[in-house]
C-alpha cells in the first residue's frame, strides 16, 4: 500500500518537562539566545533547546484511524501515540519490540499471537491494553467510520481481528497465510483510547476532538495547536514507557507554511530549523551559501505521477493514454527538476506504485514508454484525434482534446512540472490548462474523483499491498484510493495471489506480474522517483532523517550545551 505524498495534521494535551520543573513561558516562535550559550537556569542538559519544521499543511487528523495523509502519521506515530511495533528497513521492514514486546506465527501463518507491555499509560493514567488494540480494528471494521485502512482487516476472520485473550495478550486470525511483511504490518495499527472514543458518534469520528487533541500515550503532547499556523509539542510529563524515549528537546514546532518560497526563505534565514522536499537546485544553493544547514537524502520514498480520470472520455482508450506518455519527456523533467548542478540526479523513472527500495519485489524489467512525439501524433490520429480546423488543438467529433490538470499549492516542483508538461502536450495538439488547490481540498478531490487529470504524488509503503490503490471499486464500496477508477479483473486476481503467498520470494514474481500489467493500462502517467533532500540546521545531534520517517526516533534528536539557540 502507498499513502499519499499529500502532507498534514491535527494533536493534543499539554504540560512541562521533568521533576517539579515549572511549565516553560509561552513560545512566541522562539527567542534566539544571543550569544549562541546554553539560557540561563537551565538544570537538565539533557532537554534543552527546541526545533521548528517548516510543515506544508495542517493537520488533517491525528487519530490513526481515519487519518490519510502521510504527514499526520509523521506527527502521531510513536510521537503522540504509542505504537505496536518499531521498525528498521533494509530491503524490507524489519518490526521491533514496541508495546508488543514478542510475536510468533502458527505453523501454518494464520494465527500471529502478540505479548504486551503492562506498563504504557495513556497520559490521563489509564493504562493501555489489549482492549484499546481490539478497540481500534473495530472502529477500522465499522463501514460507519469509513476508514482508509479497510484493506487491513481483509484477511482477519471478525473474531479474531484481535482475540483478546487478557490484557496483555491477543490473537490475529487470519482466513489465509499471507507476506509476513504485510501480514505484521495489517495487525500493526497505532491504537486509540477506547475510554476516550468508546461514546464517539462513528459516524462523525472525523470531527471528535481527537482528530487535533489526542489523549497521548507517546513521549509527546499537543501543547498548543493554532489552525494554519503552528503545531507545538511538549514532552509529555506523564510518559510511562521506556526512559530512552524521554525527549531531548523541550519543544517541537511544525509551523504550517503552505509556500515552497517562504519554507525556503525561512530555512536559509534560520526562522526554521528542518525542512524537507527541497528542490534540487535549491539544495545546491544551500550547499553554496548556508554552511549551518546539511542536508540529508531519505532514499526512493516518494513518486510523482499524473492520474487519468478514467470516468473521462478524454482518457477511456487505453492507447489514447499511452499516447500521452509517448508525449512527456520524463527524462527531461528528472534532467531540469532533479539533477544537481554536478550531475547528480536525485530522480528516476517510475514504472509502479512500488518502490525501488522493495529490492526484489519492483519490476525492473519494465520497459519504460519511450518519449516519441511523432509516435504519439499517430496514436492519437489512430484514436480519431486530429486537427480538423487547423487551431494547433486536435480534436474529434467535434470536441477538442482539452484538459484540465491540477495540482497541490505549496509545491514548487510539481508547479514547475505543470508548465513542462503542458507545453510537452500542446507539442502534440492537446491542450492543458493549469489549476492549483490547498493540498487537503486537492487531496479530498482526487478521493472523490472529482477531477479530470492531477499530478501528485505518494509516499509509499514499505511492505507490499498494492490493492489499496488498484483494485477495482466493490458493487457498494468505492476504493478511495484508486483514483482514477482502474479496474482490471487480471489485476484483481493476481493482488488476491499475491497477498495469499505468505514466502516473499514465492510472492515476489505475482507483484512484477501486477507492475507490468498496470502499466501496460497506464491508468497513470507514472513519471519519477525522487530522493528528497532534507535541511537541517547543523547544532542537532543524534538526529535520524531516513526512508522511514524525516523524523525518526525524534525524542533522541539533541542540542550539546554550546549550540543551544532558543531559550525554553
Amino acid at each position: 500500500m502507498i499513502r499519499s505524498c499529500l502532507a498534514v495534521l491535527p494533536l493534543a494535551i499539554l504540560l512541562s518537562c521533568t521533576g517539579g520543573e515549572p511549565a516553560p513561558p509561552p513560545v512566541r516562535d522562539g527567542d534566539p539566545v544571543t550569544d549562541g550559550t546554553p539560557p540561563d537556569g537551565t538544570t537538565d542538559a539533557k532537554r534543552q533547546d527546541m526545533i521548528v519544521i517548516a510543515w506544508q499543511s495542517d493537520i488533517g487528523s491525528l487519530n490513526p484511524v481515519v487519518s490519510e495523509a502521510a504527514s499526520d502519521t509523521a506527527i502521531f506515530d510513536n510521537k503522540l501515540l504509542f505504537s505496536l511495533s518499531e521498525s528498521d528497513f533494509d530491503c524490507s521492514l524489519k518490526k521491533k519490540p514496541n508495546l508488543v514486546t514478542t510475536w510468533e506465527w502458527s505453523e501454518d501463518g494464520t494465527i500471529l499471537k502478540m505479548e504486551l507491555r503492562d506498563d504504557v499509560k495513556w497520559a490521563d493514567g489509564k493504562p493501555m491494553t489489549a482492549q484499546d488494540v481490539a478497540f481500534t480494528y473495530e472502529l477500522v471494521a465499522d463501514p460507519i467510520v469509513a476508514s482508509p485502512r479497510l484493506n487491513h482487516i481483509e484477511k482477519m476472520k471478525p473474531e479474531g481481528r484481535p482475540k483478546v485473550i487478557d490484557d496483555t495478550h491477543i490473537e490475529w486470525h487470519f482466513t489465509e497465510a499471507y507476506d509476513r511483511d504485510t501480514q505484521f504490518a495489517h495487525a500493526s495499527l497505532v491504537p486509540v483510547p477506547k475510554h476516550v472514543l468508546a461514546d464517539a458518534d462513528r459516524a462523525s469520528l472525523r470531527g471528535h476532538e481527537f482528530d487535533n487533541n489526542p489523549l497521548v500515550s507517546g513521549p509527546w503532547k499537543i501543547g498548543k495547536y493554532e489552525p494554519g499556523a503552528t503545531i507545538v509539542l511538549e514532552p509529555n510529563e506523564n510518559f510511562s514507557g521506556p526512559a530512552d524515549m524521554q525527549p531531548k528537546l523541550n519543544r517541537v514546532i511544525f509551523k504550517v507554511i503552505p509556500e515552497y518560497s517562504t519554507r525556503l526563505l525561512e530555512l536559509q534565514n534560520g526562522t526554521v530549523d528542518l525542512m524537507e522536499g527541497i528542490n534540487v537546485a535549491d539544495a545546491d544553493m544551500l550547499a553554496e551559501n548556508n554552511p549551518n544547514i546539511r542536508l540529508e537524502r531519505r532514499g526512493w520514498r516518494f513518486m510523482d505521477y499524473i492520474s487519468w480520470n478514467l470516468s473521462n472520455p478524454l482518457f477511456a482508450d487505453k492507447q489514447v493514454r499511452k499516447a500521452l506518455a509517448h508525449s512527456i519527456d520524463i527524462q527531461s523533467l528528472i534532467g531540469k527538476l532533479l539533477t544537481s548542478k554536478s550531475g547528480e540526479s536525485y530522480g528516476k523513472q517510475a514504472v509502479s506504485t512500488l518502490t525501488p527500495e522493495l529490492c526484489g519485489v519492483h519490476n525492473q524489467e519494465i520497459k519504460p514508454l519511450a518519449f516519441d512525439p511523432n509516435k504519439a501524433k499517430e496514436m492519437f490520429a489512430a484514436a480519431g484525434w486530429t486537427d480538423t480546423d487547423g487551431d494547433g488543438v486536435i480534436d474529434k467529433d467535434g470536441k477538442p482534446f482539452e484538459f484540465t490538470l491540477k495540482t497541490n499549492t505549496g509545491n514548487k516542483r510539481r508547479e514547475e512540472a505543470q508548465i513542462i508538461i503542458q507545453s510537452q502536450l500542446k507539442n502534440v495538439g492537446v491542450k492543458v490548462n493549469l489549476a492549483k488547490d490547498e493540498s487537503n481540498v486537492f487531496f479530498a478531490s482526487l478521493r472523490k474523483r472529482d477531477y479530470e487529470a492531477a499530478l501528485g504524488g505518494w509516499s509509499a509503503a514499505l511492505f507490499v499491498d498494492p490493492s489499496t490503490m488498484w483494485r477495482s471499486d466493490a458493487p457498494d464500496n468505492q476504493n478511495e484510493f484508486n483514483f482514477p477508477g482502474y479496474s482490471n479483473p487480471e489485476v484483481d486476481a493476481l493482488l488476491d495471489k499475491g497477498l495469499a503467498t505468505p514466502i516473499p520470494s514465492e510472492a515476489a514474481p505475482i507483484w512484477r506480474e501486477v507492475q507490468a500489467k498496470i502499466y501496460e493500462d497506464q491508468p497513470y502517467m507514472f513519471l519519477y522517483w525522487r530522493d528528497d533532500i532534507v535541511g537541517i540546521d547543523n547544532r542537532f545531534e543524534n538526529t535520524q532523517i531516513d526512508i522511514l520517517a524525516v523524523t525518526h526516533h525524534l525524542e533522541k534528536w539533541s542540542v550539546p550545551d554550546d549550540k543551544v539557540k532558543y531559550k525554553k
